[in-house]
């Protein structure tokens, strides 16, 4: 089992899409959105799972909400009963989700040594961010240290993503900048990312699924450029086959990538893109 740093613990949220394995190997902490339905709450990621949201779409699209601050109070507690005195926090985007603030409100009364950090994205593109603080804490860095590294290699960090239908996005409300664009009589397949303020943006217009993989690579290898280390992640709500496609691909197109992450999108970001989402993430570490 990885060693765990005794100085400087990393929490982050359940929509920053880290891998479940990698959570439970090194030792991060989580707090999960909340999922409302009418007569039933859900914490995201703990007592829900992507595919009871997607079966259940169709019948109420559920409210989701940032961690509580009971949740949050709750994560800082058992951070402070494991020993540590020291925190990263990392959280998606504050331009699409009020959690980075439910954090640092609870961090000032915790009685620990926090850094909330706002990466201005959202699901693997969070969680790259989250993933390099638990290695460099692994590592030995100092949390001053780590914080400087993770807001720098944040601002390099990407997600390209679409869904088969913006339906969801409008009906959440977080369609951002992408607004008008429905386009799925036309066969549009809009590829979003988030922009510096952390708000969705169409980054291309793309007709059929075939050409929107071909240009989110494209995108990809545009973001990697001439970098010599980076780490790539492949995001799927319900489209395991072409993720598994893709992540063969990659491995085939990066073999020099330090590592490729994969997994499914929260539950509580797959009430917002519905089924079939795929999203490519790119790290540039140097």
């Amino acid at each position: 089992m990885t060693k765990i740093n005794p100085h400087v613990a990393i929490l982050v949220d359940s929509c920053s899409d880290v891998p479940a394995d990698f959570i439970a190997e090194h030792h991060l902490y989580m707090v999960p959105m909340t999922i409302a339905y009418h007569d039933e709450i859900f914490l995201d990621k703990v007592t829900i799972d992507p595919d009871t949201v997607y079966a259940n779409l169709d019948k109420e699209v559920p409210k989701t909400a940032s961690p509580t601050g009971d949740l949050i109070a709750k994560a800082f507690a058992d951070i402070k009963a494991d020993g540590f005195k020291e925190v990263i926090a990392v959280c998606i985007s504050s331009g699409l989700s009020g959690t980075f603030q439910q954090v640092e409100i609870a961090a000032r009364v915790s009685g620990l040594d926090v850094s909330v950090i706002d990466t201005k994205n959202i699901g693997i593109a969070s969680g790259l961010t989250a993933i390099l603080a638990a290695q460099l804490s692994e590592e030995g860095l100092h949390k001053v240290e780590i914080e400087a590294r993770i807001r720098t290699v944040a601002k390099h960090t990407k997600v390209f993503f679409y869904v088969p239908t913006l339906t969801y996005l409008q009906k959440g409300g977080r369609i951002g900048r992408v607004a008008g664009m429905a386009g799925t009589l036309l066969n549009i397949k809009p590829i979003i990312s988030c922009d510096d303020d952390g708000i969705y943006y169409p980054v291309a217009k793309v007709r059929g699924e075939k050409k929107t993989l071909l240009k989110m690579k494209k995108l990809l290898a545009e973001t990697i450029g001439n970098a010599q280390r980076f780490n790539l992640a492949v995001a799927d709500g319900a489209n395991h086959e072409i993720a598994a496609q893709l992540t063969a691909e990659l491995h085939e197109l990066y073999p020099q990538a330090e590592h490729i992450f994969t997994g499914n999108v929260s539950p509580a970001l797959g009430v917002h893109t519905g089924p079939g989402l795929i999203g490519l993430g790119v790290q540039v570490l140097a």
